[in-house]
């Protein structure tokens, strides 16, 4: 292992200065953006400059137990690189992992990320993005995480990564099982958001509605007045193709207001990201003073809930969330069950005696 300094003599008969480093095998150069003119006054506080640099960058070097990166390879783009590599790949989940770097491109929001930027610290940012923010249900983060690891394996394989930066990362995925955590709105929080002002209306409107109706973001943004048909909500479910054929009840008939054209959007948020309107939502739930984490696919939960709360069966729930089985619908009754419970144990004691 050596680190050199050397220099290189320009058109202009200035000198640049740059390092020569052995290590590994590898040889490298390091230029330091230090140029010493023709008769310069500072030609020795320069020197001393870029012997400083040698020697710091030595000890790098020496201390640099996973290898060293060199500079060229570290201004790679990272979604450039994906982009290849999804091209190149030849495996039937290719549209997953296409699927994974598009939600991660939204969670980083970062288009000139490079590859050597992706640390651990962007790692969790991705995994609570996919989790909480990206409307996604069951395993499908857990997968969406899994592929997208992928894309890092191989860009560690060619040289770009020291280490995964997944690697101390544990992925516990609160949509795994069935039972939903802290994603539902009670009737009471609902009144409150309502009467809270939201930063975007048009989201505070379109989030409302779902609440009331099913419908995710995806079905939202391409919601038109004729899908609006004598008081009943007619469309399909972006995900599955279901159909959706819902009765509104007045409050939801109310959020709509006096209808438009009949290919029109009902909602003015189609160039709006996910990202965008769950960002939204955020600062409208904490300006409402509510402690929950409310996403826009939240609405969705809320809707179950509040039905079987007031008596719908799981059939009838799952036809109006267009589950095309009950079983996707299992984990709203479990949550209205456990709300039951802590209701019961929250019931004043007395003090009896036989």
């Amino acid at each position: 292992m050596s680190v050199q300094l050397r220099s290189r003599t320009l058109k202009s008969g200035a000198k640049s200065l740059y390092l020569d480093i052995h290590h590994n095998g590898e040889r490298w150069r390091e230029f330091l953006k230090i140029k010493i003119l023709p008769k310069d006054p500072s030609k020795i506080e320069k020197k001393r400059i870029a012997e400083r640099i040698r020697v710091n960058r030595e000890l790098e070097v020496l201390s640099d137990e996973t290898g060293h990166i060199p500079q060229h390879l570290k201004k790679i783009n990272f979604f450039v690189f994906a982009e290849k590599y999804i091209q190149d790949y030849k495996n039937k989940d290719v549209r997953i992992i296409a699927s994974s770097v598009e939600k991660f491109k939204e969670a980083v929001n970062n288009p000139r990320l490079t590859i050597t930027g992706i640390g651990p610290k962007t790692m969790t940012l991705y995994k609570d993005y996919l989790i909480h923010d990206a409307g996604l249900a069951g395993e499908t983060a857990h997968n969406y995480f899994t592929r997208f690891k992928k894309v890092l394996k191989a860009a560690k394989i060619q040289g770009y990564l020291n280490e995964m930066p997944t690697a101390e990362i544990k992925f516990t995925n609160p949509n795994k099982d069935d039972t939903l955590k802290k994603q539902v709105l009670d009737k009471d929080e609902l009144q409150i958001l309502a009467n809270t002002e939201c930063g975007n209306t048009s989201v505070k409107r379109a989030f409302l509605f779902a609440c009331f109706t099913s419908l995710g973001l995806a079905e939202i943004r391409k919601l038109k007045w004729k899908n609006i048909n004598k008081g009943r909500l007619i469309t399909t479910r972006n995900k599955t193709g279901e159909l959706i054929n819902n009765r509104l009840n007045q409050t939801a008939l109310d959020i709509l207001g006096k209808p438009g054209e009949k290919d029109s959007f009902i909602f003015n948020i189609q160039s709006l990201s996910d990202n965008g309107a769950n960002k939204a939502i955020r600062y409208w739930v904490n300006r409402a003073h509510i402690e929950k984490h409310i996403t826009f696919y939240c609405a969705r939960h809320t809707f179950a809930c509040q039905l079987l709360i007031n008596g719908a069966n799981l059939k009838t729930v799952a036809d109006a969330m267009g589950h095309s089985s009950t079983r996707s619908t299992l984990k709203y009754l479990n949550h209205v069950q456990q709300l039951q419970d802590e209701a019961i144990d929250k019931l004043p004691s007395i003090k009896f005696h036989h």
